[in-house]
């Protein structure tokens, strides 16, 4: 009589299937050690002189998949969309792969994983693995948003470079005042906060008259 009920309990649930049985071929994000389906990353656009942008990593991420950690294994995880990749410590001893960075971009950048906007579509795979009773590969998703600020950005400095024509290269430069064409060049740029540098142009001064 309670052989029907305890079989349509067990098709709903069934509590002897261990956790790399209900995740079959899946793995998944963590972070904070809880399992995450999306992101968030923080996107400042700069306008002003030092126009660009700039995203801050998302630190302290890590992954779980239907493979347990053991031995000496690795795990490779990459992104479909992006052909980024880590290769992470997946062995004994841990609860989950060694922890990385997602950041935005479409190439490896080491302990980082590059993503892009939207739904991100990942493969993983298990290295030097051996007894194996498992997938030893399998997929995974995320799905990446990303939140936008904007922030003027101006100049650090400004620097100039003069010198006679010709001579922009050179490690013996004539004094200005003896340029033989009669005028000199001067180069100008823009330094950024960043250290980056933007050129704003060359301008030619003339020598008025025969002595400077």
């Amino acid at each position: 009589m309670l052989a029907a009920p305890l079989i349509a309990q067990m098709n709903l649930w069934s509590p002897g299937l261990n956790e790399t049985s209900i995740m079959g071929k899946e793995g998944e994000f963590l972070q904070r050690s809880q399992p995450i389906q999306q992101l968030t990353l923080m996107r400042m656009i700069y306008r002003g002189d030092c126009p660009g942008e700039s995203v801050k990593p998302i630190k302290g991420i890590s992954f779980l998949a239907a493979m347990p950690p053991a031995g000496n294994q690795r795990i490779v995880i990459r992104n479909r969309r992006t052909g980024g990749y880590t290769n992470r410590e997946y062995g004994s001893g841990r609860r989950r792969a060694e922890s990385f960075s997602i950041n935005l971009g479409d190439r490896h950048h080491g302990s980082f994983l590059s993503v892009s906007p939207g739904e991100n579509e990942f493969r993983w795979s298990v290295t030097k693995a051996r007894n194996v009773d498992g997938p030893t590969k399998g997929n995974a998703m995320l799905m990446v948003n990303t939140e936008d600020r904007e922030r003027y950005r101006n100049f650090r400095s400004i620097d100039e470079d003069a010198f006679c024509p010709g001579e922009e290269y050179s490690s013996s430069r004539t004094p200005l005042g003896e340029c033989s064409n009669g005028y000199f060049k001067v180069k100008r740029q823009g330094i950024c906060p960043d250290g980056s540098k933007i050129e704003l142009g060359m301008q030619t001064v003339y020598r008025r008259y025969r002595s400077w």
